[in-house]
């Protein structure tokens, strides 16, 4: 047997948003894209694990697991149902809550946008608005006025990448599902520029809490005719960001897999041209984000090529999240970095184990490379709405019977529990 020791003070977290587990969220935009017609979400969210109700025995059974973090969202489109008009009977319920995750000896890590928008926000255009980022802005002054020196730790905006990426140039099933290149940097700009309101209003009202972003970032690797398409995917869904993050508190990295780009030689020098010049990438790189749209829509598909994968279609690769952190540590030297989620889509929970061990094995050697790796985020603490997916992909520490709503903690849970309280993970020889 050996031990990985941690350093003292190692936030150890698991977490959630607020449409994905809350339930109810109907004055969203993800609860209309979820029940239009020609959805591409397999089914609603519905009433989801109701953590809105429940969230008090939810965060006492994260605490007695031995957690001292729990990264959660407040939800925008519940805060502000009209413009302009803030529900103060919401803002006393995150009041509440937050409340709760302290009693359970758990730091809170708000989370302020994961993904979705107030209808009245996406009717103005979402992020291809320039109202929108003053508009969350607003709204993000006054959730940390309502929560005061309650909250410490602010997550402003959860993967910009993949809202952009998603959204915008319609690569993945997401509203409001806009094509196009130049919507997709339009929409990159406008998130930049909400984060960068919102942190100086963080640190004008709390100068002591920390902000920072999500970051979606993946272990890239490539041959030599793929160097050209990973240098401009990564820079656009990942690096535009980090650069746009250099004053932030601390960043934060979500990681779960790692992404191949192989292509034939003479594919190299052809796509730098293509990728360089403007009106051949509005033609190219869009039919490139409808073929990863249909092939990120039925998982099953990428599971015939004999690579090990998650229910999620993605390469199995826990090691991926030590790459991506200390990528952010060569671009950033110095400054702290969370690891705000990490974890696998499986019904096998003895692989959830061992994607858990695997991965902060990896990690360990970065901290006594001096990189300031302060804490590490499993996701998720239950199984939840997995967006276009639905409830199919099992993240969950805990799972739920969503007919009784009966919490079910897994082995998992108490694996990482465990390595929480002692601030060690002990490995078998």
């Amino acid at each position: 047997m050996s031990e990985l020791v941690y350093p003292d003070g190692f936030l150890w977290g698991t977490a959630t948003s607020a449409h994905q587990t809350e339930g109810g969220n109907s004055n969203s935009d993800w609860w209309d894209w979820e029940l239009r017609p020609d959805t591409p979400t397999r089914e609603p969210s519905g009433k989801a694990i109701e953590h809105y109700r429940h969230y008090g025995r939810d965060t006492a059974m994260l605490g007695e697991l031995g957690f001292n973090m729990y990264r959660f969202g407040v939800e925008w489109a519940r805060i502000e149902p009209e413009e302009g008009r803030f529900d103060e009977s919401v803002l006393e319920h995150y009041r509440r809550v937050v409340a709760a995750v302290r009693r359970a000896g758990m730091e809170p890590l708000l989370t302020l946008h994961h993904f979705t928008l107030p209808k009245w926000v996406a009717a103005q255009g979402g992020w291809l608005s320039d109202r929108t980022p003053a508009l969350f802005e607003r709204y993000v002054r006054r959730v940390v006025e309502a929560l005061g020196d309650r909250v410490d730790w602010y997550m402003t905006i959860n993967e910009p990448g993949v809202v952009a990426f998603g959204g915008y140039l319609g690569a993945i099933p997401f509203p409001p599902a806009t094509r196009g290149v130049d919507n997709w940097r339009r929409s990159i700009a406008g998130l930049i520029a909400a984060h960068r309101l919102a942190r100086a209003a963080i640190k004008e009202l709390r100068p002591a809490a920390r902000a920072g972003v999500a970051h979606s970032m993946q272990e890239w690797v490539s041959n030599w005719g793929g160097r050209p398409a990973l240098e401009y995917s990564r820079r656009l869904n990942e690096d535009v960001f980090l650069a746009a993050c250099k004053d932030d508190d601390y960043i934060g990295v979500n990681t779960y897999t790692r992404q191949r780009i192989d292509l034939p030689a003479p594919m190299g020098p052809i796509s730098r041209v293509v990728l360089s010049v403007g009106a051949l990438e509005r033609r190219v790189v869009p039919r490139v984000a409808e073929r990863i749209a249909a092939a990120a829509s039925d998982p099953e598909l990428l599971m015939r090529d004999g690579v090990r994968r998650t229910q999620m279609g993605w390469e199995w690769r826990p090691q991926a999240v030590a790459a991506t952190v200390r990528r952010v540590a060569e671009l950033h030297p110095g400054k702290p970095i969370l690891v705000t989620e990490h974890g696998v889509a499986t019904a096998n929970d003895e692989e959830r184990i061992e994607f858990i061990r695997d991965g902060l094995t990896a990690l360990h050697p970065l901290i006594g490379e001096g990189i300031p790796l302060r804490g590490y985020i499993h996701w998720s603490a239950f199984d939840n709405f997995e967006w276009a997916y639905g409830y199919q992909m099992l993240f969950g520490l805990i799972a739920v019977d969503r007919k009784t709503q009966e919490r079910i903690i897994r082995p998992s849970a108490r694996f990482l529990g465990e390595i929480a309280r002692t601030n060690r993970l002990v490995i078998a020889e």
